[in-house]
């Protein structure tokens, strides 16, 4: 019926039934397909399989002539296809409805239940015994720290001063007026950088001495409403670490500033050209907002501006 032959073969075949026999099996196939259809379970389509391969096998056996002058046979073979489609739309229904069927109240309790069974020391559930199976779902990330690495300091440049020239008196000097009088900006900023380093060294400092502990570096360069200060003043204790004047280490929890002994700021000297590296640390918006947080921090420690 489905694995269809072509007519020769059909025309070659040996009659091994009679016509009797041949409906009476066709009619014992339909029937066995018809209850399949008011009863699904594993073993559905294994029955429906030898049903179809019977009712194959009976038609294979019949000629083209015979089905002409039976049409019994083809009526009762054509009713096997309906019936056996029937059955095919039960199953695809009752497997849909199977891999939809997720109760969680369910699952709950029989994890529940489970969790119980195989607490023995209590009756209440142990929880710590899904922690293996559990961990396994998730992705472990590897600790890591903001300090990316540290940078030489640049070589200072010597200033060659020129002397200045001497007047002669009998020479008249030209005076020309400049159509607009600009100051030197760049002058003025590197004036007012230096001042807020040198506050903010003597801010830590202060600080050390009278609590006679290294200050936290993030409580110290921390700024609640602003960003862009607080890696300003990162910045700025970046400069005092180049310098040697301050010391940047981490403790047993966090990372913290402290200024440099003088005698150990002198060995170093002695036994190196270089004055001190500049640490650079990664931070973000978002790691900024987080440490806001964590500090709670509602008024910076460094609240002067540059132009003080």
């Amino acid at each position: 019926m489905f694995n269809g032959k072509n007519s020769t073969d059909s025309l070659n075949s040996t009659n091994t039934r009679s016509s009797r026999e041949r409906k009476s099996c066709l009619k014992r196939a339909l029937q066995q397909t018809k209850v399949l259809q008011e009863v699904i379970n594993d073993s559905t389509i294994n029955k429906l399989d030898e049903a179809i391969n019977l009712v194959d096998n009976v038609t294979y056996e019949t000629s083209i002539q015979e089905k002409v002058s039976n049409q019994q046979e083809v009526l009762i073979d054509s009713q096997m296809m309906t019936s056996s489609s029937k059955v095919l739309k039960t199953c695809t229904v009752s497997l849909t409805k199977r891999m939809r069927d997720y109760d969680h109240i369910d699952f709950s309790r029989k994890l529940v239940k489970y969790l119980q069974e195989a607490s023995e020391e209590s009756q209440s559930p142990n929880w710590s015994l899904l922690e293996r199976r559990v961990t396994k779902l998730f992705k472990r990330i590897a600790n890591s720290s903001t300090l990316l690495g540290t940078l030489d300091p640049l070589e200072k440049k010597t200033i060659v001063r020129k002397k200045p020239e001497q007047k002669i008196v009998s020479q008249v000097a030209q005076l020309t007026i400049p159509d607009k009088l600009v100051p030197n900006a760049k002058t003025k900023d590197e004036d007012s950088v230096e001042r807020t380093v040198r506050k903010i060294k003597k801010l830590i400092t202060c600080h050390c001495k009278e609590t006679g502990k290294p200050l936290d570096f993030f409580q110290l360069i921390l700024h609640p409403d602003d960003f862009g200060r607080t890696i300003r003043n990162m910045l700025y204790v970046s400069f005092l670490v180049k310098d040697g004047v301050m010391k940047l280490r981490k403790d047993h929890i966090n990372l913290v500033v402290e200024p440099c002994h003088k005698e150990i700021n002198s060995q170093q000297k002695q036994s190196t050209n270089k004055m001190g590296t500049q640490n650079i640390i990664s931070l973000n918006m978002e790691q900024w907002r987080i440490l806001k947080k964590a500090y709670r921090v509602e008024q910076p420690m460094i609240n002067f501006d540059e132009e003080n």
